[in-house]
Formats: C-alpha cells, sequence, structure tokens
C-alpha cells in the first residue's frame, strides 16, 4: 500500500496535532525491530520500559516537510480535531 516509510508515516500526518490545534508529526525513523528488547522481558514487565524510548530518542530520524512546508501548515480544523479527541479528555 505505501512504497516507502515516508509515505507510510505521511499517512499519520493529519492525526498528530496538539492542543493548539498545529499539526506536530516532523519526522520519522527507520523500524525498530523490538526484539532487540527481548532479553529485558519489555512484553511481561509491569516495570517502566523506558529504554525504548531512550533507544527511540537515539536512533537516526529523517524529515517529513521542509522547512517552507513547514510554515505553510494550517492548522488543524475544529471537526478533525474534535474527531481526533473522541473519547480523550480535553481540557
Amino acid at each position: 500500500m505505501h512504497r516507502t516509510l515516508r509515505e507510510l508515516a505521511l499517512s499519520y500526518f493529519n492525526g498528530y496535532c496538539n492542543l493548539r490545534r498545529e499539526r506536530t508529526l516532523r519526522r520519522f525513523s527507520a523500524p525498530v525491530n523490538l526484539k532487540r528488547f527481548d532479553r529485558q522481558q519489555w512484553m511481561i514487565t509491569d516495570k517502566p520500559v523506558w529504554f525504548i524510548v531512550y533507544h527511540l530518542f537515539d536512533i537516526n530520524h529523517f524529515p517529513l516537510l521542509t522547512p517552507a512546508q513547514e510554515k505553510r501548515l494550517h492548522r488543524v480544523d475544529e471537526r478533525l480535531f474534535q474527531a481526533e479527541c473522541w473519547g480523550r479528555s480535553v481540557k
């Protein structure tokens, strides 16, 4: 369905926004094989799995948009924002 990882990431673009209705998805990484964390029993532990988060921080990410594209972004409209917030507690 998607020819590249970038295309896959862009398919999620509309759903990523903050409470100020700004689109926030900016980068993507290569796939991460979670098997690398099996020794830490990440699937069955009751402890936090911050080691996965730290790994995601450390790996290389690629930009989705150019700076010029980022400047031209519009805020998420009311209907999409409400749909994305459905079932969530919003202040």
